[in-house]
């Protein structure tokens, strides 16, 4: 029988360090406002280093300690990749949002300016140059925040970071092929797939993004995990998702000649006043179509009142003649 392992406390720089980097938020269901408590990966409570304590909410704790059932399990190498990409989240969330204080005056940049440097400091004495990587990252600091990536790589990082730091440096030509698909095949064997969306979201590879965490919706919807499904949703969507689709569906379009989808994707983008330019510059081939939906459009984009009135009465008169038929919700006229 195994012997007990002694709890060591966990020293007070220590927790905090480690809260602040998550957010006091737990790191698996990542609820804000519930009580968390500090959770040591390996299940050794006498390893107190940072790379080895999570935060957890109670009930996502409890999840660590069941074995089998009904109940899932969380083992270590998954609280792992969840506390990994719930850090570089807030990692970015706080790049985004660099003026936190509610009221920037000099009293508070002062503190903001101490809280930062006294952080480096930490790193630097411990070389975790992946955490200098973040802290400067989220402080806006490219110049540092470079150099401490590379230091971070020679000193051996892993494959999720450093997709991370290289997408955060604009610069994912500079990720090795093997490290891309060594990750992703590591996500997908794991089903980890919310995961992978964001990492083909980091990639810029929109598509998959958006099947990959679909794929996830769809699972945790017949899981009955709604709140997870529309979360995952929501943080797709809030990210653009949707507007990188229509660009490329404008691109296929584009390719295939095809004006009526173009100008459909500009709808959708809101880009009125290309949608409004591109009507313009190719009128001839579109009053050549003698397409009802297009010259509606068209009419409008010339403000040709009288012609856009004429139209709709025309479209009246074609549906009441029709009554079976079926609208298109697209407005593509040739379907």
């Amino acid at each position: 029988m195994p012997s007990k392992k002694n709890r060591v406390e966990i020293p007070r720089p220590l927790q905090a360090q480690v809260l602040f980097a998550s957010d006091r938020t737990c790191c698996i269901c990542r609820v804000k406002g519930k009580p968390v408590q500090i959770h040591h990966i390996d299940d050794n409570p006498a390893n107190n280093v940072f790379k080895n304590l999570a935060v957890l909410c109670l009930e996502c704790h409890n999840e660590t300690q069941i074995q089998g059932g009904f109940h899932r399990k969380l083992d270590a190498e998954q609280v792992t990749l969840y506390r990994h990409d719930w850090l570089i989240q807030v990692s970015k969330t706080r790049a985004a949002n660099s003026e936190r204080l509610p009221d920037i005056n000099d009293e508070n940049h002062a503190v903001e300016l101490e809280l930062a440097t006294s952080l480096a400091e930490i790193y630097r004495e411990r070389e975790e140059y992946e955490l200098l990587a973040l802290h400067y990252t989220h402080i806006g600091n490219d110049e540092l925040r470079d150099k401490y990536i590379e230091l971070a790589i020679q000193q051996g990082m892993d494959d999720s970071s450093i997709i991370f730091f290289r997408s955060e440096q604009d610069r994912l030509d500079l990720i090795p092929e093997e490290v891309k698909n060594r990750h992703i095949k590591n996500l997908q064997d794991q089903g980890y797939w919310f995961s992978l969306g964001r990492l083909y979201r980091q990639l810029e590879e929109y598509q998959l993004a958006v099947q990959a965490t679909c794929r996830g919706v769809v699972e945790d919807i017949e899981n009955g995990d709604i709140f997870s499904a529309a979360f995952h949703l929501k943080e797709m969507v809030s990210e653009g998702i949707l507007d990188y689709l229509f660009i490329d569906a404008m691109a296929e379009a584009e390719e295939q000649n095809d004006l009526w989808w173009q100008y459909r994707c500009l709808e959708e983008l809101e880009w009125d006043t290309e949608a409004k330019a591109f009507l313009l510059e190719h009128r001839k081939e579109i009053e050549a179509l003698d397409d009802p939906d297009f010259n509606e459009a068209l009419a409008i984009a010339l403000d040709d009142k009288q012609q856009y009135i004429e139209l709709r009465k025309e479209e009246a008169r074609s549906i009441s003649a029709r009554p079976n038929t079926e609208v298109d919700v697209l407005g593509d006229p040739r379907q």
